[in-house]
């Protein structure tokens, strides 16, 4: 093989890292604690905007999580309370 074949072949794998979580299994684990998970905590967690973080939380409601939503003194806690549809 010359240099440029194998140069090629080497960019031709995706890098990936087993290790690498992808946000959305981490929103599901913040929200999975017994503390449950704030729009502020979302927002220094992943750099979003608030509507952003409203929006994943809608996303993990429409893809069959039951997600409750508890008002407190520091704001809105999102928890999920129960999987749909796994039994």
């Amino acid at each position: 093989m010359t240099t440029s074949q194998l140069r090629a072949q080497k960019t031709a794998q995706p890098k990936r890292t087993a290790n690498k979580s992808t946000r959305r299994v981490q929103l599901r684990k913040l929200l999975s604690r017994k503390s449950g998970v704030t729009i502020a905590q979302l927002q220094k967690t992943f750099g979003w905007q608030p509507h952003t973080a409203r929006a994943a939380i809608s996303a993990q409601r429409k893809a069959g999580c039951a997600v409750s939503r508890t008002e407190t003194a520091n704001g809105s806690v999102y928890r999920i309370v129960e999987a749909q549809g796994k039994q």
